[in-house]
């Protein structure tokens, strides 16, 4: 090599930015943030503080929350794919995000080539709910109802795109009955929509009811996981009253950048699921009417949210959800 092409070589070397990814052995010696792309005060907000506090003892250095809701949480996870890889960065995520890059037309992430997931922590169902002043008291009652009277039946969500606008969607295109979607501003008005008549049903998750039900304000028609809520174990499965009906589980979990440096990904999945299966944090869990669902491994993870990807892919082209572009 001459001196121009060893000076040329250097100067490039030079202008490389200073990043050196994290080695397990050497991580971590400054403090991790964690991403929440829900507000402050949430319940994925207030979960997210108490486990980053039990990080923080086992990695000796503070995990610091940062809040970024909006946009579905685009925002947040933009953030958290475009930060560096190195283990520093972590992302509590949903399938509310999963849900929201399939919005657009164009997803503007992908939360597996996008990001490495490590474990998912928690899960629960939503419920299909009417009034309790209703005469409907199945779920098979309301199907059929609706297919007498298209249009007459209307539904609450949260809003267009969210999780239950897309679990009645689903429901209703698979028995082929129509209903008007009526969309609110958050979970919590779905339920008050139902009980002062605006609507005839909504799909909540099923911690937003269980005050109502346990009032008789309520009825509980089918939950839409696999298998029964532990929190309401005499409320049949949607497959069960409605066969083949579906699976829709609001998990949660924890991801980081992708590329992540090899030996962190066990190491924090290690970390992780110590603090979970501990149960030093399952009252919260079950307190927010979820269930403990740990990964078995960061590949087992990966796998769902690739199956989970699918489904709720082809769930939202079928339905016709889909914006023209993204903000990202």
């Amino acid at each position: 090599m001459n001196r121009r092409s060893w000076l040329l070589a250097m100067s490039g070397a030079l202008a490389l930015p200073a990043f050196r990814p994290a080695s397990a052995a050497a991580f971590p010696d400054r403090p991790v943030r964690m991403i929440v792309p829900f507000l402050a005060g949430s319940s994925p907000d207030l979960f997210a503080r108490m486990l980053g506090t039990e990080l923080g003892s086992r990695l000796r250095q503070p995990v610091v929350i940062e809040n970024m809701p909006g946009a579905g949480g685009l925002i947040g996870t933009l953030a958290l794919t475009r930060a560096a890889p190195d283990g520093y960065t972590l992302g509590l995520l949903a399938n509310t995000q999963l849900i929201s890059a399939h919005m657009y037309r164009k997803k503007p992430f992908d939360l597996v080539t996008d990001c490495t997931p490590i474990t998912s922590f928690s899960g629960g169902a939503s419920v299909v709910v009417v009034k309790s002043s209703s005469n409907i008291r199945t779920l098979p009652e309301l199907i059929a109802g609706i297919r007498r009277e298209p249009g007459k039946y209307n539904f609450a969500s949260s809003g267009k795109g969210s999780i239950a606008h897309l679990a009645a969607e689903a429901l209703l295109r698979q028995h082929d009955a129509r209903a008007v979607h009526i969309p609110y501003k958050g979970g919590p008005e779905i339920t008050s929509a139902i009980l002062n008549g605006q609507v005839d049903f909504g799909i909540p998750v099923v911690s937003t009811t269980l005050p109502f039900l346990s009032r008789g304000q309520l009825t509980p028609l089918a939950v839409t996981t696999a298998a029964r809520s532990p929190l309401l174990p005499q409320v049949p499965t949607i497959a069960e009253v409605l066969p083949p009906g579906y699976v829709l589980d609001n998990w949660g979990g924890i991801f980081a950048p992708a590329n992540l440096p090899s030996g962190l990904q066990p190491l924090l999945f290690g970390h992780l699921h110590a603090i979970v299966a501990e149960g030093k944090l399952e009252a919260h869990i079950r307190n927010g009417g979820g269930e403990v669902r740990l990964s078995k491994s960061p590949a087992e993870f990966t796998a769902f949210i690739r199956a989970e990807d699918s489904k709720y892919g082809k769930w939202i082209s079928d339905i016709g959800l889909a914006k023209d572009t993204h903000g990202g």
